[in-house]
């Protein structure tokens, strides 16, 4: 394996990691109005939580490969975009071509540094307990966050407790993926029930 160059690393900041930055998240800060969460602060957001997490939940799961797999998971966003549990039914469609293409094309373009594809593919193909806690939590986070946020997000889009339930059935479904995160992932879908204000009252104008 040849070692990178400071010129493959330019390019790994300039084009990978600065314009993961730069991937905006449907999750809205409350400490800057009118700033959201990107794509950056969410996976170091999930690494964090996730590793501080997993010791209590499975003391076999390898911290290192959590926080590595959390680093990584949604760096394909980077050429496909983020799709959020509430965008278009066309949206939702193409999701997972659109981020195979550009699984693809970060393999052509970071060849100096092939632990990333490697790291994601192994990551998408959720062969290890690491891979689906990582799944699971990376679930959990917006749930956490939006309970923090006390619905902003829902508010803002008129969502109402209703429709969130239906658009979340999938996204809840995959948060099953490792029983003993979906508990904590259980824990805050319940919260956010028992506070209907968190969602847009259709009844008012």
């Amino acid at each position: 394996m040849l070692k990178p160059t400071v010129n493959d690393l330019d390019f790994l900041a300039k084009e990978i990691v600065l314009a993961f930055y730069q991937v905006r998240r449907s999750t809205p800060l409350r400490f800057e109005k009118g700033r959201w969460e990107n794509d950056a602060e969410h996976s170091w957001s999930l690494a964090l939580i996730a590793s501080a997490l997993a010791p209590h939940i499975d003391k076999k799961l390898d911290i290192g490969k959590v926080c590595q797999y959390a680093t990584v998971h949604d760096l394909v966003e980077v050429y496909a975009g983020d799709t959020s549990s509430f965008a278009s039914k066309e949206l939702k469609a193409s999701k997972d071509e659109r981020e195979h293409k550009a699984l693809k094309e970060l393999q052509q373009k970071l060849t100096a540094f092939p632990w990333i594809a490697e790291t994601i593919t192994a990551y998408e193909e959720q062969s290890d307990h690491e891979a689906r806690f990582v799944k699971s939590v990376d679930k959990l986070v917006p749930l956490l966050f939006d309970y923090i946020e006390e619905g902003e997000f829902y508010h803002e889009h008129k969502i109402t407790l209703e429709e969130w339930k239906e658009h979340m059935k999938k996204h809840r479904e995959k948060a099953q993926i490792h029983p003993g995160a979906f508990e904590y992932y259980d824990q805050m879908w319940n919260r956010l029930l028992a506070n209907p204000h968190f969602f847009h009252d259709s009844t008012k104008t």
